[in-house]
């Protein structure tokens, strides 16, 4: 039987099909997600597009975006190791002697040892459980994870298909290990798709606090248009549809679920235009899978000594970061006693993590439609 006959929750709306797993839509205003700029499909972009090395997969008719930051797997499992390791005992060794001087406080009838003694052993207590989940939490999100969160546009039949694992946030996990009374219950994994003419590309950016420094992120950001926007509308008073317009500047519809795509990290006002243009020419121009001169995306590690050269100098890459990082370089080898330990146990933990992720179970039927995977033609 089929994936997507064995599917039974799956939701059905003019924007959206879900194929497997639950999509809990939420609704986002437009206007709280910064300066949007919104890229319209219908206008050929002036811009020269770029894939930004982010296409992972070409078939002939569609191309796979995924996730490229492999160098970041294994980090999480280092910090969940000294949440585990070190902040978890801590704790447990701070409530074992709480416990002990509760009993003495108690014994001795002291009212204001007791309360001191009652405080503390609470957070200690608190810590304890906090500490476990969040330690969980970390190494279940790095290890035995999806391979890549990706996006599939087929321009055939003008369809995107995105596939993510739905991890939830810190508190809705603790919430939900109570709940099932079970910390290691499945994260299912989403497969959606989108009708391209239901999505709304838009650039935004928007200033955060590093530190105490401002920075700008630039996004580029696709918002599923609420289907009900134009019933919505005309039930709105004269008054609120005035608000609506000066705040969003046009008659956008409110988004009932959001994703972005490229790491927002490292990305400028230049690539996001470069890689809106790239997928805009693909599916409305039949424009070229590849660029000349652009690579596919970098391939995972299959091997601990390249998870070694993928995270730091310690490995087959020292030339390129000798040549992209100089000063980086020689200082980790000068304070190789600090970085030494801390690079090996994180392209040990990037090799497991690579090692113990999965491939999504895409549906084939899906799949067949696009033919085999080609290699560009060098």
């Amino acid at each position: 039987m089929s994936l997507l006959k064995m599917t039974l929750n799956t939701a059905t709306t003019t924007a959206y099909r879900v194929l497997q797993g639950e999509y809990p839509p939420a609704m986002i205003n437009a206007s709280s997600l910064g300066i949007v700029t919104y890229l319209n499909k219908k206008t050929t972009t002036r811009q020269s597009g770029s894939t930004l090395s982010e296409v992972k997969t070409i078939y002939p008719a569609a191309i796979e975006l995924a996730s490229t930051t492999h160098y970041q797997r294994g980090l999480l499992t280092v910090f969940a190791m000294l949440v585990i390791f070190g902040f978890f005992p801590v704790m447990l060794y701070g409530t074992y002697i709480g416990l002990l001087l509760f009993s003495a406080a108690i014994s001795d009838l002291d009212v204001v040892l007791f309360l001191m003694v009652s405080f503390g052993l609470t957070i200690c207590i608190l810590s304890v459980f906090f500490s476990f989940h969040l330690g969980i939490y970390q190494l279940r999100v790095d290890m035995f994870s999806l391979k890549n969160d990706s996006l599939f546009f087929d321009r055939k039949k003008k369809k995107v298909y995105r596939v993510f694992r739905n991890i939830p946030g810190l508190i809705d996990y603790v919430r939900n290990s109570l709940k099932k009374r079970n910390p290691f219950y499945a994260w299912p994994t989403v497969i959606v798709e989108y009708d391209w003419d239901s999505l709304i590309f838009v650039y935004v950016s928007k200033v955060v606090m590093l530190g105490q420094l401002p920075s700008t992120v630039h996004t580029l950001g696709v918002g599923i248009k609420d289907p009900d926007f134009a019933q919505k509308q005309v039930a709105k008073s004269d008054h609120d549809k005035a608000w609506d317009q000066m705040l969003k500047h046009e008659a956008i519809p409110d988004f009932v679920g959001f994703f972005t795509i490229g790491n927002p990290l490292v990305m400028s006002e230049y690539s996001v235009q470069a890689l809106w243009a790239y997928l805009h020419a693909y599916m409305e121009e039949n424009g070229p899978a590849l660029p000349v001169g652009e690579s596919l995306a970098e391939a995972a590690p299959n091997s601990w000594w390249q998870s070694m050269g993928c995270i730091g100098p310690y490995g087959p890459n020292i030339k390129k970061w000798n040549q992209d990082h100089p000063i980086f370089v020689v200082m980790s080898f000068l304070f190789f006693p600090i970085f030494g330990p801390l690079y090996l146990l994180w392209g040990t933990f990037n090799w497991l993590s690579h090692k113990t992720a999965f491939e999504a179970p895409f549906p084939p039927e899906i799949r067949a439609e696009w033919g085999e995977p080609v290699l560009p033609k060098k």
